[in-house]
């Protein structure tokens, strides 16, 4: 936009230039067995002059007639470069603390504490940086007041129909496959032992997190791509974004990342039709309670003796879960779990190995590559004595 400004503004001296070097090699030797923090370190060291740069860049193009556009575009980016970089510090934060005292965080506990203080985080920027669109105040800005034309069926009603379909769709896909794909986030529910912790996983999850993607994806950064790009690329970028950010929660899921990312595309889709962000408010809390609670239902219906299993695993005691575990498989023969499941209940308990095996080899001709079923393999193969069997299957699972 201005060659001569912009080298005037970002271009750093010899001096700067030299002690930030020392910054970094000074990082480099402190962490040097560490090396996942360095990115974090040197983003630390160069973030806050770039910041102060970015913006008397910004302040001092006064003449430019997209102005307006610029300082739109460059509070979006900062939205994204201070988000980041607030999240992995606080992550580092609570990683620390659990490194220095195990046992005071469990995995659940830094996953609740992190999608907390990332919620109050992004909703603080964007509070910020979307008064620059107007100032008609947040809720206008960010979409969330339905526009005098706008009929009610198309803001409330389809919205909840199509929450609802994807819901029912995603929930009956996942509950009648054979088998369950483990996933960073099922890890992390799987290993959750306090009843209360999950509470508030599924509090997050249903109320807050549809309110907070809304306000974040189709209420500001759509209208930040829209105004830069037109209303085609914002719906087919927003789209993709909320598609590529919930890949790593859902890893080795790819029924659940479809799912997630055609939800994404409908709902930037609805945002783009019905002009308020409303529309894709109640989709996505719809789709998010329905996943939740349709599953349980489907389950219920279709193998009762397993909801039980799953839902009461701490208070039953080993018999009770074998009797279940067992009905399970009568009336689905096709769950490969409640064959792993039974199968680890065997080694752990030390009897029935040789049948635990078959269960075991069981569960891995519906998924020969499922690390939970391979480690049961390994446990139950360690109990037979066959040490060497279950050091090259646990070999193979890292």
């Amino acid at each position: 936009r201005d060659k001569t400004l912009f080298n005037g503004i970002f271009r750093i001296s010899f001096v700067t230039f030299f002690l930030e070097c020392i910054l970094i090699f000074i990082a480099l030797a402190l962490y040097e067995s560490q090396s996942d923090y360095l990115p974090l370190l040197i983003l630390l060291i160069v973030l806050p002059n770039y910041l102060l740069r970015r913006s008397r860049f910004v302040q001092s193009v006064k003449d430019d007639p997209d102005r307006k556009l610029l300082v739109i575009l460059s509070g979006a980016l900062g939205v994204i470069v201070v988000w980041t970089y607030g999240v992995m510090t606080f992550d580092l934060f609570i990683g620390g603390i659990a490194l220095l005292s195990p046992g005071t965080i469990s995995e659940m506990g830094e996953l609740v504490l992190s999608a907390a203080f990332s919620s109050f985080l992004i909703i603080s920027l964007v509070y910020r940086s979307s008064g620059h669109f107007s100032d008609a105040g947040f809720l206008v800005n960010v979409g969330l007041q339905k526009g005098k034309k706008t009929d009610w069926w198309k803001v409330w009603v389809i919205p909840a129909v199509l929450g609802l379909v994807f819901a029912f769709v995603s929930a009956y896909l996942a509950v009648t496959r054979e088998v369950q794909p483990d996933t960073p986030l099922s890890n992390v529910l799987d290993a959750t032992e306090s009843a209360g912790l999950i509470l508030v996983f599924l509090f997050l999850a249903i109320c807050i997190a549809p309110l907070v993607e809304e306000i974040v994806f189709r209420g500001y950064f759509f209208q930040v791509t829209r105004l830069w790009l037109g209303r085609s690329y914002a719906v087919l970028i927003i789209g993709l974004a909320f598609a590529v950010l919930h890949v790593g929660q859902y890893w080795g899921d790819w029924l659940a990342i479809g799912m997630v990312a055609m939800l994404g595309f409908v709902l930037t889709l609805l945002r783009a039709w019905t002009g308020t962000t409303i529309a894709s408010v109640i989709t996505h809390y719809v789709y998010n309670g329905g996943v939740t609670v349709i599953p349980v239902i489907i389950l219920a219906l279709s193998n009762p003796a397993y909801l039980e299993y799953k839902l009461y695993y701490p208070h039953h005691s080993a018999e009770k879960k074998e009797i279940l575990l067992k009905e399970s498989i009568n009336k689905q023969p096709g769950l490969a779990d409640a064959y792993n499941d039974l199968a680890w209940l065997y080694a752990q308990e030390e009897k029935h190995l040789d049948l635990a095996l078959e269960l075991a080899n069981k569960a891995l001709s519906y998924g020969p590559d499922q690390p939970a079923y391979l480690d049961t393999k390994a446990e139950v193969l360690e109990k037979l004595g066959r040490i060497d069997e279950s050091k090259l299957i646990r070999r193979q699972i890292k």
